[in-house]
């Protein structure tokens, strides 16, 4: 019985190729343009990023891993001359009574600061797993500074100074530090925004 089902299902797909042959070129042709033409291609619809927290937070993620592998560097991770990083510090209620110009300024303001201290690190440091984070690092920063470009293109068009205090350092420990902290605070509030969000959008 089992030799006689095989043989039987053999037999049923030779004689589907047999017919498929026989239908020649235009035949085949004719087939594929049915099957595309019922085949609908998924479009990709990219996230909206200022909408959709989740791409932030995979950021923040990223943030928090080079923080947590560059804690107990010391000595082997200063780096000469200092650099200049945001103050992290945020009041809730100070930031919600500042205007959407504002706050773009202010938040990619120290973002620059941020990427220009990432980069001098990546050029001065010679530790081969230090390294790695600083270039992966400084990669997410100008991601991040794209997005929250294209979220306000005219606003961050015009050159204004960043809008944040800022203070000086020279450890790579203290540049990840800010780098989380400031995604947590100023960044995240940007893109939770509900006007930066409604312009990203329209």
């Amino acid at each position: 019985m089992g030799n006689r089902f095989t043989h039987a299902r053999s037999r049923k797909v030779t004689e589907e190729d047999y017919e498929v042959l026989e239908m020649g070129t235009p035949g085949l042709l004719t087939v594929l343009v049915m099957l595309f033409g019922y085949t609908k291609p998924a479009k990709s619809t990219p996230l909206q990023a200022v909408c959709d927290i989740r791409v932030l937070d995979n950021y923040i993620k990223e943030a928090k891993i080079a923080a947590d592998s560059v804690k107990r560097c010391e000595e082997n991770c200063a780096l000469p001359g200092n650099f200049t990083l945001p103050r992290t510090s945020v009041s809730y209620r100070e930031w919600a009574e500042k205007d959407l110009p504002t706050k773009a300024v202010e938040v990619q303001g120290g973002l620059k600061l941020l990427a220009a201290a990432v980069q001098k690190a990546q050029n001065l440091t010679v530790n081969g797993n230090v390294l790695y984070v600083v270039e992966r690092s400084y990669s997410n920063i100008r991601s991040i500074m794209q997005m929250v470009k294209s979220f306000t293109p005219v606003i961050l068009s015009v050159e204004q100074p960043p809008a944040q205090a800022t203070f000086n350092s020279r450890t790579v420990r203290t540049i990840f530090h800010v780098y989380l902290n400031f995604l947590q605070g100023k960044v995240r509030l940007f893109f939770l925004d509900t006007e930066a969000c409604n312009l990203a959008t329209s």
